[in-house]
């Protein structure tokens, strides 16, 4: 009698927790904007304005530096850690070099939590993901000229360029 009340308690925990379980969020990979190569090395960059947090350094003093976040390869093998700032100071996001290829980036989103985004680095370009709603287009035309070439979350919400 005790083992069946565990089993049930149990199968009961496993449903409870996996109806609290999140939807993970589905995107377009994100590649580098239609710009020319900067470097051609065989390698590319990546830049990601992941959520920041806020730092109190003093009174009235605050600072926003941005998340750290992973890149995996296709294996799910950690490619590189990015701590995306040199101190609670830093507000610009890191550059970082990347091997040509494709990624996928998980990340803070200030619109959904953790993230995972796939990324496409190439060669002597600069793939941007931005995850920290900052991101403006400019001139409402060109705007709207532009959307149809950008990866978009479900909210709506621009995060980067659309593969080529």
């Amino acid at each position: 009698m005790k083992t069946k009340i565990i089993v049930l308690m149990g199968a009961g925990m496993v449903w409870l927790f996996a109806g609290c379980a999140s939807q993970p969020v589905s995107v377009a990979p994100v590649g580098p904007s239609s710009t020319g190569a900067d470097h051609a090395n065989g390698s590319g960059y990546l830049c990601v304005y992941s959520a920041t947090q806020t730092h109190v350094i003093a009174e009235n003093t605050y600072y926003y530096p941005h998340t750290s976040y992973t890149v995996y390869d296709d294996s799910g093998a950690v490619v590189k850690f990015v701590r995306n700032h040199t101190g609670s100071m830093d507000e610009a996001p890191a550059l970082v070099m990347v091997p040509v290829g494709r990624y996928n980036v998980v990340a803070e989103s200030d619109s959904y939590g953790r993230v995972t985004v796939p990324v496409v680095i190439e060669d002597g370009k600069t793939t941007v993901v931005h995850l920290d709603r900052n991101w403006s287009l400019g001139a409402k035309s060109t705007a709207v000229a532009i959307a149809k070439n950008l990866v978009h979350l479900p909210d709506g919400e621009a995060i980067g360029w659309k593969v080529n």
